[in-house]
């Protein structure tokens, strides 16, 4: 495991960049013509590729002081039945042009998908069955709230053939509750983990986070533990990203207590990952946890994990297709956001347009880069020989100057000129964001630090 100095060098080496869940970032997306994306949802139709859909419901019935998802707090249940007509009217829109492409995965994310009613979500899948070609083995999986969902939603999920779902824990400490206005109980999370295996749920997944305030060795020791208690299948491991420019109710974080620091924020992700691997979990990419023989630890054994807008994937499909407000959809050739504002949305969904916002056409080193940083998100390395096949050119020579830089990384990563391998150290895996960074050329160009959260 790690030693004593670790929490010292990784505070020591934390900076700021971007997750990569895409590459380029989202931060890099411009305004983009809606024509661009009918061309590019049109070939995909045209070539019969595999589609993964993502569809984002961003109501919860209460803000997170910590949230930096796109999100409506409301307690009126009649705007997601509103929200979903108009989702059906955006999935006619998109279907038209994808044709008979197999969707081999569906998502629900949020917000609180089961803000809607068991009624409702049974109209959003009857409405993606009548309009996309969905593969009888696809994967349905969606995010829940287990403050909020009732027996029925479970049913009505497991008999629509959902049975992977993820939700969120953050910390079970009262006081930090306190801190971030989430209040969630262990009984209520067992609550949902057992109900959602008696339903037939086999992948569940459980979110929780270090970095918050008022979290200490102990407070966190203990939400992890309870963590293990209740036998994920997955478990995401998520530093807090404090960005109150950008967020400002995250400014209400700060009124219960100081945000950690780096050498905190690393004593709390060390405890984690030694617990974990104490419990048999095994360490996937960057922060995620999996016991073996899980889906997702499965996938990575077989290289068929991926890193997406939704954290690490087993890989379904090279093109996610987002439905709803904010949502991002993502191809090897482009990516693109919808509009983040519901009224955009809806004025564009009204008049029967794309509701595009903003996007990103990728260029050939785009799609090189994107690549590589794909392989050391996860995996930990980079073959330069296979990408140079994949690329059909001279890798190493083309990322020249990246690994010269790499060379004042030494402590997190190395290239071998024999293998012509990129791998990173034990530590560095942890700060794989950092060397990430170094193969990120609008990062250097911009670097830009305050848009983007700590690498710790």
């Amino acid at each position: 495991m790690y030693d004593e100095d670790s929490a010292s060098c990784l505070a020591r080496w934390s900076s700021r960049g971007p997750r990569y869940t895409s590459y380029p970032p989202a931060t890099e997306f411009a305004p983009i013509s809606p024509a661009r994306v009918r061309s590019e949802l049109a070939a995909i139709g045209e070539a019969n590729e595999s589609v993964s859909l993502y569809l984002h419901i961003p109501f919860c019935r209460t803000l997170c002081w910590y949230c930096g998802c796109n999100v409506i707090a409301t307690r009126d249940e009649t705007r997601g039945i509103t929200y979903v007509d108009q989702l059906v009217t955006e999935m006619t829109l998109v279907a038209g042009h994808l044709l008979a492409a197999p969707v081999t995965e569906i998502a629900l994310g949020g917000g609180s998908p089961n803000f809607l009613p068991a009624r409702t979500l049974r109209e959003v899948f009857a409405a993606l069955e009548r309009y996309f070609a969905i593969q009888p083995d696809a994967r349905r999986s969606i995010e829940l709230d287990p403050r909020t969902t009732s027996a029925p939603q479970i049913d009505t999920l497991a008999m629509c053939g959902f049975r992977s779902l993820s939700m969120g824990v953050q910390d079970f400490d009262d006081r930090v509750q306190d801190a971030i206005n989430r209040h969630q109980s262990v009984a209520q999370t067992r609550w949902l983990v057992e109900r959602a295996r008696a339903a037939g749920f086999d992948d569940i997944n459980v979110d929780i986070v270090y970095g918050l305030p008022l979290q200490t060795e102990e407070t966190f020791a203990r939400t992890v533990d309870e963590t293990i208690a209740l036998a994920p299948d997955r478990v995401a491991l998520f530093g807090y990203a404090h960005l109150p420019s950008k967020l400002p109710h995250q400014r209400l974080v700060e009124r219960a207590g100081r945000v950690l620091d780096p050498y905190e924020r690393a004593t709390l992700l060390l405890l984690a990952i030694e617990r974990f691997a104490k419990a048999g979990y095994v360490h996937l990419g960057l922060d995620h946890f999996a016991r073996p023989g899980s889906k997702l630890a499965r996938a990575a054994e077989d290289r068929r994990m991926t890193r997406s807008f939704q954290g690490y994937v087993e890989r379904r499909a090279d093109n996610v297709i987002g439905l709803g407000v904010s949502a991002i959809s993502s191809t090897p050739r482009l990516h693109w956001q919808n509009h983040g504002e519901l009224r955009a949305w809806e004025h564009d969904i009204a008049a029967r347009r794309l509701p595009v916002e903003r996007g990103f056409v990728l260029d050939q080193d785009d799609r090189a880069r994107r690549a590589l940083i794909g392989e050391l998100m996860c995996e930990g390395e980079a073959d330069l020989a296979r990408l140079g096949e994949q690329f059909r050119f001279d890798a190493e020579g083309y990322f020249a100057r990246e690994l010269t830089a790499l060379d004042q990384l030494a402590d997190l990563a190395s290239y071998d000129r024999t293998t012509k391998t990129i791998r990173t150290t034990k530590l560095g895996r942890l700060l794989v964001r950092n060397v990430c960074v170094v193969f990120d050329r609008y990062f250097r160009q911009t670097p830009g630090e305050a848009r983007f959260s700590s690498t710790v």
